[in-house]
Order: structure tokens, then sequence, then C-alpha cells
């Protein structure tokens, strides 16, 4: 399965540029119709559940505002990010189900009976989801240009140097922020201070300059915030062996009118779950922990989980300029603008040989005050081996 890469968590976003007309706020019953077409739910069109597989071509810009704060210390940074991409299929990544939540799988690749792939390839996924080794554009260019293959290279090496054309929107400025915001090519962002840029609720602006080689078209476009979000109770207050032991790990919040995005992140990759914010509460399966801590048995993992409202907007009448070497640019955009709180919170598991009681990880073979098993305390004057009192 194929779908939108999920926000990243834990991470003041850096913009990404792989390489933006006339307002166009749209009635909510235009905004339904849209979202049924596109495969979402008609009901909720600021947040529509399906993706764009079906959708026609387009490229895509995503503009994101939040803040993200510490259960442990509620200490809060600022999310500013502007991602750019000529064609929204290069948005996509590949996933697989598990219940409701959706796992982002990573590429492995076998060069024979040998893992990974030869000197100057690299590992990634072809169109169905396969792992795939694919040759790596590796000569060195000058600032402002960059590597492609090019059967025709001077040189014989099948590869060559171009200008790097940019594919944006220009300058783009924020207003009804908490501060003057001001995004210029290529977006790259160094969110200073503490908290959200935005106030809960309030409504927002964003006006573009328009693309000046490649991107999309000016834009000027309101759109509304979304509310903070606090954890209840608080992530704070979850133990390891609720995290790491054999259940669900129930998660509960103040209820709002948005949707909330559950991440669990480790060793074994992202899972993302997405749920009705109005619910109030959310128990993570067991399956979905595993499958973010993969098979980190031998050390000692760790997950990091958030759980973050987010409000997203999306105008699809944009229009885009310019075109790209070796990559075609559709003439349609769809601009999403995004507005995110979320909390998050960080736990260590234990490692291959011991086991959690409580807060603890112990080896319950040779642990006296847990012998065999958590809480089986060892008489006095017998110690514990092979999970034995003796």
């Amino acid at each position: 399965m194929r779908t939108h890469l999920p926000f990243l968590p834990f991470l003041l976003l850096p913009a990404l540029v792989v390489a933006a007309c006339a307002n166009s706020i749209t009635s909510p019953d235009e905004e339904k119709a849209k979202a049924a077409a596109d495969g979402g739910d008609p009901n909720n069109p600021i947040n529509p559940s399906g993706d764009d597989t079906n959708a026609p071509p387009h490229a895509l810009a995503t503009l994101t505002l939040g803040e993200q704060h510490a259960a442990i210390d509620g200490l809060s940074a600022p999310v500013i990010s502007a991602v750019f991409i000529p064609d929204s299929k290069l948005a996509k990544s590949c996933t697989r189900k598990i219940g409701t939540c959706e796992a982002t799988q990573i590429p492995k690749c076998m060069t024979g009976t040998t893992p990974g792939c030869a000197g100057g390839e690299a590992c990634t996924f072809d169109d169905i989801c396969q792992p795939k080794c694919v040759k790596t554009c590796t000569r060195a260019c000058s600032a402002g240009e960059e590597c492609f293959f090019n059967p025709s290279a001077s040189d014989g090496s099948g590869m060559d140097c171009r200008k790097t054309t940019r594919f944006d929107a220009g300058a783009i400025a924020f207003a009804g922020t908490t501060e003057s915001i001001s995004l210029f090519p290529p977006y790259t962002t160094r969110p200073t201070g503490n908290g959200a840029p935005f106030l809960p609720g309030t409504e927002l602006r964003v006006i573009a300059t328009g693309a000046k080689e490649a991107g999309f078209e000016k834009f000027d476009e309101k759109f509304k915030a979304t509310t903070f979000i606090e954890t209840n109770p608080s992530l704070r207050k979850l133990s390891k062996s609720v995290v790491f032991g054999g259940g669900t790990i129930p998660l509960g919040w103040d209820p709002g009118a948005d949707v909330v995005v559950i991440s669990l992140s480790g060793p074994g990759g992202t899972v993302t779950c997405k749920v009705d914010d109005k619910a109030g509460k959310y128990e993570v399966s067991r399956s979905a922990v595993e499958a973010a801590m993969g098979e980190s048995t031998t050390t000692t993992g760790t997950l990091s989980l958030m759980v973050a409202r987010e409000r997203k907007e999306v105008r699809k009448d944009k229009k885009t300029v310019g075109s790209l070497p070796g990559q075609t640019v559709p003439s349609v955009g769809w601009l999403e603008l995004v507005t995110t709180s979320g909390e998050t919170a960080t736990f260590a598991s234990c490692g291959s040989g011991t086991t959690i009681c409580g807060e603890q990880c112990v080896n319950t073979t040779s642990d006296s005050k847990n012998c065999g098993q958590c809480g089986k305390l060892c008489a006095a004057g017998l110690v514990c081996s092979a999970s034995v009192c003796r």
C-alpha cells in the first residue's frame, strides 16, 4: 500500500525542497463533494480519511505550523516547515496495515545472499513497494548544480552536472501568528523561542509571492488553527511495564474537533494511528508497539510516543508554473495548510535477558527479589540461581 508520508514526530521540521491565484475558500458542500470524489469521508472534508491514490495528477505543497511539548517538563518548541513537491506521487511511502494503524516500511535489499546493495547503489522501493537496489549519481558538482544520469556524458561515466532548478512558491509570510514568520527559498527554518506560533483556534493567513523558476503561482489563503492538546492522564504517568508489557497502551486527551494522530517511533520504524478527536481516548495495540520496536532484542531500544492534534485544510485549485529537467510538473497544485499541537514522551525498554518489574529492568534468573518472576522474593539465607531460590 502506498500513502502519504506521515508527519514526522519529535523534530523541528526542516523545509524540504525537491526541487502557490486568488483566494479559493470553498463552501462546506463543495468541500464535501471534493472529499467524496477523492475517496475520503464527505462529512470530514478538513481531514479526509482517504488518500489521493485515485486523484488527478497534481503538485503538492504542505505548510505546517505547530508546537511540540514534552510531557516530562511541558517545554514547548515551535514547528515551522514548508515542503513543495512537483508530483504528489513523490510524497508517498510504502506502508503496511496494523489494525487501524499504518507502519512505514523500510526497504531491505539483498545482493545475492548478502544483505544490502553493491557499492554505488542504494536500497529503495519500486512502484509496487518491492525493495530494489538503484544506482546512485555520485559525480561531484559545483554549488547550484546537481548530478544526473546522462548516457552522453563526455567522460563516459554516464553522469553529468546541471543547474539545480528550484521548485517553490517564492517568499512566504504568515499573518495572525504570535510572532512574525517569513520564509524564503529554500525554506530552511531555525525556529526559536518557546511555544506555538499561533493561538488556539485563531484565524491565520498565508501569502506567497509565487515561484521565480518553477513551482506554485502566488496565493493568498486564510485558514483556522487547531487547538492545543494535553494528554489526560499525562504521558509522563505511563509506566515502563505498561508501555513494554503485554497489553495495550491506554491514551487519553481532552476531546476536540479535529483529528488526533498518534505516532510511535523506534528501531523498527514509525507507526501512525489516526483517531477521532472527539473520542478522547485510544488504546495502542501491542502489535503496533512491536512494529515500531522491530527486532531490538539484543540491546535496549527506545520508543518515542507522540499524541498530536492536527487540522488540515486543503486547497485544490492552485496553479503551477515553469518546468523541471527530467520531471513532469502537473498544471494543478494542491495546497495543504496544517496546524498541529503534540505531546511527546520517550521510554527506554529493557535489553535482552532482562524483564520489566515495575520500572526496573531485572534479571529474573538471578535477582533474589524477583526470582523467576516479578515480585518473587527469596527467603533469608537463599539466593536466586537459574530462576529458583536455593
